[in-house]
């Protein structure tokens, strides 16, 4: 607990992935918005931007539990691992609130802020897949929590398209990020919906995901080949790409029992397609130094965990149990990697100077 508190305390947002407008030093403020002189913004953004761990945790105590058909005990695992997600995020989240989240003036701030809005996203997904995850000892009591986290993912996903269609994006870098909130969201949301046996609201949401995958997927990407290159703390965020094939393919899949049709191959194909560039960007995404903002890797490899050992169970591989192994092995010990340079940073920061 004291170092999930310890990473829960950093504060240094110069070192969090972030954008900044094309041609110009730092982010001014959003149009409309208030001047945060006494830095309570920068630190609320720190923590927004420090729920990527939660997300992490979460997202491979999903790829565990999917892994629970071929390991029983696997399950346990991934307790554990929602549990700690869960701590992590409930003390982000209310160092939040408590440096002035809760205020309305101040979170249409933070929405409207064009390198960190699409972060508050992180709130109400990982609500979602805790809420998914532990189900299991109360469905009813799962289903009002999940609809909770829905309506406020659709609130904020509705509430940042309807800032971005004014063309408040116009003179910002995109990254694969802002597909958090409109697509990989939504993706999320009707896999767990699946889980909670609401296939309608499974199928709504995946048709959601879909969209505006496709709508701001291709304006990204154009903006990514033909706009400024992203600057070097940002380019970790080219991960992120991965995250709506590897949900959306879980998605598809847990509304169809597990089986994989053409539509699971399909999603299966552009994920490893898309890993193959992830991976051949590798050399671009290196950073001089470690920043908490590289917990931005965490989810996609989680993810894309999840879609393979889903995959591999679905195609009954005679080497199955060794290849879900060998995944879960990889992704838990980026994770543990994570883990420890985030401790590390810390204690650097806590050293007087």
């Amino acid at each position: 607990m004291t170092h999930m508190t310890q990473m829960a305390q950093m504060t240094d947002t110069s070192e969090s992935v972030r954008t900044t407008p094309r041609g110009a030093g730092p982010a001014r403020p959003a149009a409309g918005g208030v001047s945060d002189s006494s830095g309570r913004h920068v630190t609320r953004a720190a923590r927004i931007s420090l729920l990527s761990v939660s997300l992490g945790f979460a997202g491979l105590g999903g790829a565990w539990q999917a892994a629970a058909t071929t390991f029983p005990a696997a399950v346990q695992v991934s307790d554990a691992l929602f549990t700690v997600s869960g701590l992590i995020w409930s003390v982000l989240l209310a160092q939040y609130l408590r440096h002035g989240g809760a205020r309305w003036r101040n979170l249409r701030h933070d929405l409207r802020h064009p390198g960190q809005g699409f972060a508050l996203a992180y709130i109400p997904v990982i609500g979602m897949l805790i809420a998914g995850h532990f189900s299991r000892f109360g469905l009813t009591g799962a289903r009002w929590v999940y609809a909770v986290f829905l309506t406020v993912a659709a609130l904020i996903a509705a509430r940042l398209l309807a800032h971005w269609l004014t063309g408040t994006l116009s003179a910002t870098v995109l990254h694969p990020g802002y597909l958090l909130p409109v697509s990989s969201a939504p993706f999320v949301a009707s896999a767990i919906a699946s889980t909670l046996t609401l296939p309608g609201v499974a199928d709504a949401a995946f048709a959601v995901g879909l969209l505006y995958w496709l709508a701001f997927g291709t304006v990204i990407l154009g903006s990514l080949v033909t706009g400024d290159r992203l600057p070097r703390p940002a380019r970790p965020a080219l991960t992120v790409l991965t995250i709506p094939p590897a949900t959306g393919g879980i998605a598809w899949t847990a509304a169809h029992k597990g089986v994989f049709d053409a539509v699971g191959y399909g999603f299966a194909g552009i994920l490893a397609f898309t890993v193959l560039i992830v991976v051949l960007l590798l050399p671009e995404l290196h950073q001089p130094a470690f920043q908490p903002g590289l917990w931005v890797f965490s989810f996609p490899i989680a993810a894309s965990t999840n879609f393979a050992v889903r995959w591999i169970h679905a195609s009954a591989l005679p080497a199955g149990p060794a290849l879900t192994g060998i995944l879960l092995t990889g992704a838990t010990s980026a994770l543990g990697l994570l883990t420890a340079a985030t401790l590390r940073h810390r204690a650097r920061q806590a050293r007087p100077s």
